[in-house]
């Protein structure tokens, strides 16, 4: 190993890192730009995460995210209306 070799290396993570800082830019632009437009920057984060996601994370999620809604429901006593409609 050389310093010429470590210097190589070094430059191309630089590299890689300064595209990966303008990338993280322009996707905070992006975000931007939708708040501009009227919509909910971080509603649409939350989508987008959703969207992306593999099948076995969004199975997950949608688990969870029933689950939510039931435990909401018994916590503000209107349960009931949701167990009868499920059954």
């Amino acid at each position: 190993m050389t310093n010429s070799d470590l210097r190589d290396r070094a430059d191309k993570i630089i590299r890689l890192m300064e595209a990966a800082d303008d990338l993280k830019t322009g996707i905070k632009d992006r975000f931007e730009d939708a708040k501009n437009a009227g919509y909910s920057a971080s509603a649409l984060r939350k989508a987008i995460k959703v969207a992306r996601m593999d099948d076995k994370q969004r199975a997950k999620y949608e688990r969870d995210a029933e689950q939510f809604d039931l435990f909401l429901a018994e916590i503000e006593g209107s349960a009931r209306p949701l167990r009868e409609a499920a059954e």
